[in-house]
């Protein structure tokens, strides 16, 4: 026993921390292999799935008084109908004015409003705290309060606001959410906007999702001005800067990594978008992910549904590459 022993603490260093880490492997790798299953289970095999069914004329069929789904091996004609279909590609262009508009709004608004609680005031923890409810707020009531305010009687919310400011009468409400193109009466303007599918709906509910959003960016760009030294912005006042140069040559250079990150993460959800546009519009906008939703469960056609899911996530990946490639070039 004492021959074991003296062999063990006089071997070399680096066997004893090979065990030890090796060891620690194997205990950290006991605790993520149940999430690794349950992810396994949950995520990748339905989405092996999913990606067979794209391969197949996947539909619902009622046979012998029994449902069930009908198999046929199609390849890649699911992909190709929606390459060559003219409403697919409607659909994208919506989906990139939606996506592009709100980003726009959401990183200008989020950006004024965390510039201005990053001074100093009476009260700014209260409002600091205050700002997260609209995104507390779930998407669903969200969509439906939204609704409420934009209802075209006299009693909607804007409609009521604009009677008593004397823009309107009782006699003449606002349907807000009427998909008529805007700046149709202007011959180029109005030719660009209805090949993209903008109209006064789309509009209207870009501001709805963006009252909920703006608060979360506004508190990430916060984060990153917290974290901007005091000695860049004492050096700049040296240099005679004024409030515009303050914010173009040192805040927003160094906001730069945060506005990336916000960029990824709000262009993912707003590429997918589905809800709040389904729950006020249903099938009216034809974004992307409504026609999945429509291919897929209204018709029944899990084939080509499954084969819309995945173009939109080949179209994530694109946009996600351009800013990984971003990001990369911001740490060189």
């Amino acid at each position: 026993m004492l021959k074991y022993l003296k062999a063990y603490f006089l071997q070399p260093l680096t066997q004893i921390e090979f065990r030890v880490s090796r060891g620690d492997r194997l205990f950290a790798l006991s605790f993520l292999t149940p999430a690794i299953l349950i992810t396994l289970i949950v995520v990748f095999l339905p989405l092996l799935y999913a990606l067979y069914l794209s391969f197949n004329k996947a539909e619902v069929m009622v046979i012998a008084g029994k449902g069930g789904v009908q198999m046929e091996w199609v390849g890649l004609n699911n992909y190709i109908y929606f390459l060559k279909d003219k409403a697919f590609w409607q659909g994208i262009r919506v989906t990139i004015y939606f996506t592009v508009v709100s980003l726009a709004i959401e990183l200008v608004f989020g950006t004024i409003v965390a510039l201005v609680l990053n001074q100093e005031f009476l009260g700014r923890g209260l409002v600091r705290g205050l700002l997260i409810l609209p995104w507390a707020v779930p998407t669903v009531v969200n969509a439906r309060l939204w609704g409420l305010i934009y209802e075209p009687q006299s009693y909607g919310a804007m409609n009521g606001l604009f009677q008593a400011i004397g823009l309107t009468s009782p006699e003449n409400v606002i349907n807000f959410l009427t998909p008529v193109p805007i700046f149709q009466s202007i011959p180029i303007l109005g030719q660009i906007t209805g090949w993209i599918g903008c109209t006064s709906a789309i509009n209207w509910i870009i501001v709805a999702d963006t009252w909920k959003v703006i608060p979360v960016v506004a508190l990430l760009v916060l984060s990153g001005l917290q974290t901007i030294p005091t000695e860049l912005y004492e050096a700049a006042e040296v240099d005679g800067a004024n409030g515009w140069q303050f914010f173009w040559s040192v805040t927003l250079p160094m906001l730069r990594p945060i506005l990336l990150v916000i960029l990824v993460f709000r262009t993912m959800e707003l590429f997918r978008v589905f809800d709040i546009l389904y729950i006020l519009m249903a099938y009216t906008i034809p974004v992307v992910a409504v026609r999945t939703f429509q291919e897929t469960f209204v018709f029944g056609l899990f084939g080509r549904g499954s084969a819309l899911a995945f173009l939109i996530g080949l179209f994530i990946l694109m946009i996600a590459f351009v800013y990984i490639n971003l990001i990369s070039l911001e740490d060189d």
